[in-house]
């Protein structure tokens, strides 16, 4: 590289704000299988598992109907898969899709967002495409968490902004771009291009739930949001130059782009190699918003343990953080979205032990009346013990009130649902919610053979065997 002018190198910059990002860069560029704890790896297989599980399911509802329908003209023979279907599309669309379809029912993973929505789409059509090998695919899905958990940490903004801005969202398209990149591989440069354009691909940070209702239906735009990071990694492997710089420029950087007010630097590159962050991806034991899942374990429990009968229900208190009274709390829900969004409604499927699924959102259900009744009983309420938490440790804290008609009550508080990374799902627990989001699809019958795929992918030599179990025939 020849000498510097005033003007920074856009793939190099200088000043000591940018060095963190370097770090990160370098960190990418060598990130290999054999260097990512067997813990690591495992987590990352049941991730994929978790996550095509919930694109399946996608497909079998409305919207994912109507996502389907959308995108059929762009059928490209020879070209991605899209889990459960016929469809064959360009690594970018299939990305596209795949991320929407496994957001369809807000039941993919949880992290500071939802990183698989974007990080499993786009290392999955990367691959396909490449025909890259399985364990370059693992670490394209660790580098996924890797890079976007750190800039997620490094673009958090404080409360205030947070109401205004959904900043926690902004940083999936450059998971999916890291993701995609370390499928791909590259050189340096390549990976400072990816990350560039990653940032600057990245889609308006919005609230979904503050517009009105229905709630707006691609949610937080994952489906931009992955089409943004494999996009970059495409460019990037043919030496189009991004715009690194912007990721860590402290006046016209990322982070004011998004509407963040903070920026950490330090944290892009803070312990990487020795902190894994895939560890801390938590999968959803139900289908709605996360912020919901204490209260359905909670109420679950009670009716469990006690054999509530919902016709006896005086009523249900809920007491929890700010988001579920000012945000969450709709007892006359719009929409399928709408419902998955509504802790009286989710509440109303945990008290009639309605099986999990996407049969919560069936239209019969979201007409009965008698789902409409319990949502009428219930009530939610602030906690200024689960707003601390929240805010602090962020946790989801919600302590559950249960009165009966039979002057019963009963009460439990749950800190951590099933599934976090706290309270980690069983290897089995994974495979049973994956068999349930593929009961009556077309790939029903490969639900055993994709499960043993996918767990000792690194055992293979090649992806194709899971390619032609997740297609439909």
């Amino acid at each position: 590289m020849g000498a510097l002018s005033s003007v920074e190198h856009i793939l190099f910059p200088r000043g000591a704000a940018h060095n963190d990002a370097g770090l990160l860069a370098k960190f990418l560029t060598e990130l290999r299988y054999e260097s990512i704890p067997v813990d690591v790896l495992k987590h990352a297989k049941l991730i994929t598992l978790d996550t095509i599980g919930c694109i399946v399911a996608g497909t079998d509802t409305p919207l994912g109907e109507k996502l389907l329908a959308a995108y059929q003209a762009g059928e490209d023979t020879g070209g991605c898969c899209v889990p459960g279907t016929r469809l064959q599309l360009s690594p970018s669309m299939a990305t596209k899709l795949n991320a929407w379809l496994s957001d369809v029912l807000d039941y993919e993973d949880v992290a500071a967002g939802h990183p698989s929505a974007t990080v499993i789409p786009a290392a999955l059509a990367m691959a396909e495409y490449l025909k890259s090998t399985p364990k370059r695919f693992l670490a394209g899905v660790v580098a996924g968490y890797e890079a976007g958990l750190r800039v997620h940490d490094a673009t958090q903004a404080t409360p205030d902004v947070y109401r205004r801005f959904a900043v926690y969202h902004a940083w999936h398209g450059i998971a999916a771009g890291a993701a995609a990149m370390v499928v791909s591989g590259g050189s340096e440069e390549q990976f400072r291009s990816a990350l560039g354009h990653a940032g600057a691909n990245t889609s308006l940070p919005l609230w979904y739930v503050q517009y009105g209702r229905p709630a707006h239906a691609l949610k937080a735009n994952y489906g931009q949001m992955a089409l943004g990071g494999i996009d970059a990694a495409l460019c990037a492997r043919r030496d189009i130059v991004g715009p690194f710089a912007m990721l860590s420029d402290p006046e016209r950087g990322f982070a004011k782009i998004i509407g963040s007010d903070q920026f950490e630097p330090a944290q892009l590159s803070a312990d990487l190699g020795e902190v894994w962050r895939t560890r801390e991806s938590s999968l959803k034991p139900y289908p709605s918003c996360a912020f919901l899942h204490t209260t359905i374990d909670g109420v679950s429990s009670l009716v469990k343990e006690h054999n509530i009968d919902p016709e006896n229900l005086e009523k249900l208190k809920i007491r929890s953080f700010s988001r579920i009274t000012e945000w969450f709390s709709d007892k006359a829900p719009a929409s399928d979205i709408d419902a998955q969004l509504s802790i009286e409604y989710v509440s109303a499927m945990a008290l009639l032990s309605v099986e999990v699924g996407r049969e919560w959102y069936s239209p019969s259900l979201m007409r009965n009346n008698r789902v409409a009744e319990l949502m009428q009983r219930i009530d939610v309420e602030l906690d200024p013990v689960a707003e601390e938490a929240f805010w602090k440790h962020d946790q989801y804290l919600s302590t559950i009130i249960l009165h009966t008609r039979d002057g019963r009550s009963f009460t439990t508080t749950v800190e951590w649902p099933p599934g976090h990374w706290r309270r980690p799902f069983s290897m089995n627990d994974v495979a049973e919610k994956f068999a349930r989001n593929l009961r009556g699809s077309a790939i029903e019958k490969n639900t055993s053979h994709i499960i043993k795929t996918i767990m000792n992918i690194d055992h293979l030599n090649s992806l194709d065997d899971l390619y032609c179990l997740l297609r439909a025939e």
